[in-house]
């Protein structure tokens, strides 16, 4: 009787530490397949990516880009964030009452082979609480969240008060 019972410690012990590792190695292998998944579907491009000086004082700024999808597959901008901002919202500008409001939405639809550009006025990203001024020449970084591309890092280039602001910025917001 009592070997069976220091058999079954053996037995319990050695099954008890077995689940770690079995747990650690089915997290780590989903984190693959999810990365595995992101690399084979990340083919969007994202460029242009700049953002308006602001006075030092000012706790609101914006960043605007270019986003490219050569794909046959739709995708969404689900989530935007940077460290000089508390806080970091997709936001539009819809066309209510005959009044231009600027709003937060959820996401932003990434058509398949299109061409979606944020701008002053359309889809852009809200960078609310400054945690340090907008300065031009100088750069701030972003990181895109996409729901099939995942995540893209991108540096956004910090431009004079006067960038963006020609009406030809305004006329197209996606190109087929």
């Amino acid at each position: 009787m009592r070997l069976t019972a220091l058999a079954f410690s053996i037995f319990a012990l050695t099954f008890a530490a077995t689940i770690p590792t079995y747990a650690t190695d089915h997290t780590e292998h989903a984190r693959n397949e999810k990365k595995n998944q992101a690399q084979q579907y990340t083919a969007l491009h994202v460029d242009a990516a700049w953002s308006r000086e602001l006075p030092p004082t000012a706790a609101v700024g914006a960043a605007f880009l270019t986003i490219s999808n050569p794909t046959d597959q739709a995708d969404r901008l689900i989530r935007a964030y940077s460290p000089i901002a508390a806080v970091t919202e997709l936001h539009a500008h819809i066309h209510q009452d005959n009044i231009m409001r600027m709003v937060k939405v959820d996401n932003i639809e990434v058509p398949a082979n299109t061409q979606l550009i944020l701008v002053p006025g359309g889809y852009h990203i809200m960078l609310i609480d400054l945690k340090q001024p907008l300065v031009a020449g100088e750069q701030l970084p972003l990181t895109l969240e996409f729901e099939h591309a995942g995540e893209i890092e991108l540096i956004v280039s910090i431009k004079s008060s006067a960038a963006g602001t020609s009406a030809e910025q305004h006329e197209k917001h996606i190109v087929n």
